[in-house]
């Protein structure tokens, strides 16, 4: 019997515990999970574990739900829908809150992903998508970061995917996360034959993927730069970025330090996570942010007004 006891912090500072606890082998049989410790969540958190919650299902394991009752923050994760992703009905003892402007709840990324973002983007910061609006540049950083991380993340998997995102005005921090249960950046590399991947490791296929222009898509030149573009946007913003996939672990800090190492205990994660946090007042200056962001990654010149894609 596989028995997992959440934490009562499934925070920044708990994720990685999780998933390295989630992601050990399993025994044969079905899957409990028991809710009753848990005090708090972010985003990563949520859709990590929806993600690994239809993994299991798919693998034919029946998956269980305990201490649900006793759970402190029940209200919390019927409003974020994360039990109604993992296929938990309960009756809701409270009425439910136009959530615009304050969260995205998790929700399978199952339309096409720049319709996504836009959803999103329309919650988070509600009137942004006018030119002139106050929220106006936060719209557009988040909905530029989720279109290509959803699009990155597409790439990399052959399963299915979450998403999820907060505003946290008490921190001024926006949260947002992707995860799917696919096959993860490494195989997604090897299966297009690339070179360096034969002997690479899930945190050498993480860091590959941050490069610019190292794609795991064929025949197309300009791909392999939405992940790069992101983690150098949000390190702009003095945020910070997680990517987890199979083993692998990459981190940028709000310094801008990068740091690259292993789930321990043998853990895998199946599939790939992109989590990050920035602060919201930082994303006003979105234009300039994605402008500078470019010329470090080197697809667009010095000076120049708009990106010049090498053939």
């Amino acid at each position: 019997m596989n028995h997992f006891q959440l934490p009562p912090l499934l925070h920044a500072g708990g994720l990685l515990p999780f998933l390295t606890m989630v992601g050990k082998p399993l025994e044969d049989g079905d899957v409990t999970i028991d809710f009753s410790q848990l005090r708090r969540v972010v985003p990563a958190s949520m859709v990590s574990l929806a993600a690994m919650v239809h993994l299991w299902e798919k693998q034919g394991r029946k998956v269980r739900f305990s201490g649900i009752s006793e759970c402190q923050i029940l209200g919390y994760l019927q409003r974020m829908d994360l039990l109604k992703s993992c296929g938990v009905t309960l009756k809701e003892l409270f009425q439910r809150h136009d959530a615009r402007g304050r969260f995205f709840p998790v929700k399978a990324v199952s339309q096409p992903i720049e319709a996504m973002a836009q959803e999103v983007a329309n919650c988070l910061a509600p009137g942004g998508e006018e030119y002139d609006h106050p929220l106006s540049g936060l719209f557009d950083t988040i909905a530029y970061v989720l279109t290509e991380v959803g699009n990155n993340i597409r790439q990399h998997s052959s399963g299915v995917g979450f998403a999820a995102a907060q505003v946290n005005r008490q921190e001024g921090l926006i949260r947002m996360a992707f995860a799917d249960n696919g096959m993860g950046i490494l195989k997604s590399f090897q299966t297009v034959a690339a070179p360096w991947s034969i002997d690479a490791t899930d945190s050498d296929a993480i860091a590959k993927a941050l490069q610019p222009r190292i794609s795991c898509k064929a025949g197309e030149p300009n791909e392999g730069v939405g992940l790069t573009l992101v983690a150098e946007l949000v390190s702009m913003m003095k945020g910070s970025l997680l990517v987890v996939s199979g083993k692998g672990v990459a981190r940028i800090y709000r310094d801008g330090l990068r740091a690259f190492e292993e789930l321990p205990e043998g853990a895998s994660y199946r599939g790939t996570l992109v989590a990050m946090s920035f602060p919201e007042n930082a994303a006003s200056r979105y234009a300039e942010l994605l402008h500078n962001a470019k010329v470090k990654a080197g697809i667009l010149q010095p000076g120049r007004g708009r990106a010049t894609f090498e053939p």
